[in-house]
């Protein structure tokens, strides 16, 4: 099913000129031209503009961040859980452009193999494809502060015991969706809320509370 530029802005609530700069940046593919002045956009435009402004609205992603999952067609929602994937990959950092070696994360940060491995081991830290992007750096400062304050490394093996954790039933629970709902949008969007927005609050909120108790009790 085609539709009218028209029609596209109606359904998405989306200016003319914020769709036609999609298609420029190759977000959206060019409308087909049956005739001189008729160009019809696929019906599948309304799913990848919603999508495109909901990473941009919830997550500030850029869109460079965006184009980055969307080589070689990625950015496709048929795709289900790869395309979930994707997202979490791009709210992680791994479209930083930036990437180093170990051999300069050694070098930079003055560290052993051993101790780098030793933050790649506990799931403190983790390599993307081989290498390191700015986020790992960020992460490994922080770490390394840590260290320098002599924390109790029972709060980060906390972190870490919890995330697997969640993460195993987050994975449970997604394929599940997945399977056995038949709109799978449907289940996508929910899954991107549950995992990208519903998580954190949860989270940040719990340790708000929790730092308001311990306040009470000061």
């Amino acid at each position: 099913m085609s539709m009218k530029m028209s029609e596209l802005v109606k359904l998405t609530d989306t200016s003319k000129s914020t769709i036609l700069f999609y298609v420029k940046e190759g977000l959206l593919p060019k409308p087909k031209k049956p005739k001189p002045n008729l160009h019809l956009y696929d019906d599948k435009c309304v799913e990848m503009i919603q999508f495109i402004r909901y990473l941009q609205t919830h997550f500030n992603a850029s869109i460079s961040e965006i184009k980055t999952i969307t080589k070689g067609g990625k950015l496709n929602l048929e795709r289900g859980f790869e395309s979930l994937l994707d997202t979490l990959e791009l709210m992680m950092g791994s479209a930083h452009n930036s990437t180093y070696t170990a051999a300069y994360v050694m070098t930079h940060y003055d560290l052993t193999e051993a101790q780098l491995a030793h933050y790649l081991e506990s799931g403190l830290l983790f390599e993307r494809d081989g290498v390191f992007s700015d986020k790992e750096l960020e992460i490994l400062e922080i770490l390394l502060r840590l260290e320098q304050l002599h924390v109790d490394d029972k709060l980060l093996k906390g972190y870490v015991m919890h995330a697997r954790a969640i993460a195993t039933l987050e994975v449970e629970v997604a394929t599940q969706m997945l399977r056995h709902t038949e709109d799978k949008n449907k289940a996508l969007k929910a899954l991107f809320d549950t995992t990208l927005i519903l998580k954190p609050y949860l989270c940040h909120m719990q340790t708000l509370q929790t730092y308001r108790q311990a306040e009470e009790l000061v």
